[in-house]
């Protein structure tokens, strides 16, 4: 889903700068999530929430866009998007890491050979993408692209403890429309409702599909933080470019290559380890 969603993001972005799309994304899977917990469960599913739990999910949102977000912006700039990428999909190691330190998740030989073959295999696909940087902004780039990975990975950590007190979909419903009120802070975000009225009938639909999917995937993504773990969870969510290639080449006309091919079958091999 995390594939689907960037395709369609970056179908969006010739009329929409990525802040606009995020917020408008974000609002709306927030207002579906929203919506849905207090018909099912009502609002006790949020008043029952701890402080603990609600200070806890609000810093993993902050953590991971105002920090893990835009420290990664500015390594693409710096690095490329696709070194950048490579450096930055390596958080699921800090998550493992943090979360072996503070939630005594167990670090077995599969989870840490399958962990291994995975990245392997998305440092492979990413690889034909990456980008040339200036030698004086190498060093920044790689500084804030390695920022965003313990960013994300701090993030991923932070979401586990409130999950032991309510369900993926209360906890997404409170991230999701924060996340939302964070992105339309930004200056980047004010020409979204404008951009939207202006665009064809067509763009409107893929964002109100892209708004649901970001609803969808988010809470399968914190069901697997809650039922796999920290480890497993952040590492399967790290292959979304396995899944990513054959879509852009199939709607973005973007050329297959034997590296990309590689990687993903080296990533099948790690799910697989990672598995056992």
């Amino acid at each position: 889903m995390w594939a689907v969603t960037s395709i369609l993001a970056r179908s969006l972005m010739p009329g929409m700068s990525s802040v606009a799309v995020n917020a408008t994304r974000s609002t709306i899977g927030g207002t579906i999530l929203v919506v849905w917990v207090l018909a099912t469960a009502g609002a006790g599913a949020f008043t029952g929430a701890s402080v603990g739990a609600w200070v806890l999910l609000s810093l993993s949102i902050v953590v991971a866009i105002a920090i893990g977000d835009t420290v990664f912006l500015e390594s693409t700039r710096a690095l490329g998007l696709g070194r950048a990428m490579t450096i930055s999909t390596t958080y699921p190691i800090g998550a493992a890491a943090i979360a072996a330190v503070f939630l005594d998740e167990p670090l077995t030989l599969p989870i840490v050979g399958g962990t291994i073959l995975t990245l392997t295999g998305v440092t492979l696909i990413l690889a034909p993408w990456a980008g040339h940087a200036s030698e004086e902004r190498f060093w920044f780039g790689v500084g804030t692209a390695t920022l965003a990975s313990v960013a994300w990975a701090v993030s991923t950590v932070l979401v586990k403890p409130p999950l032991a007190e309510m369900t993926p979909v209360t906890a997404q419903a409170i991230r999701l429309p924060l996340a939302a009120a964070l992105l339309w802070a930004t200056p980047w975000a004010r020409s979204a409702p404008r951009d939207l009225a202006r665009s064809s009938r067509g763009a409107r639909v893929r964002v109100a599909v892209l708004g649901a999917l970001t609803a969808v995937s988010s809470v399968t993504f914190v069901a697997g933080v809650k039922y796999a773990g920290v480890t497993v969870a952040s590492v399967l969510s790290a292959t979304a470019p396995m899944f990513g290639i054959p879509l852009a080449f199939i709607f973005l006309n973007e050329r297959l290559t034997y590296p990309a091919l590689l990687g993903a079958a080296t990533t099948i091999a790690g799910i697989i380890v990672l598995h056992l």
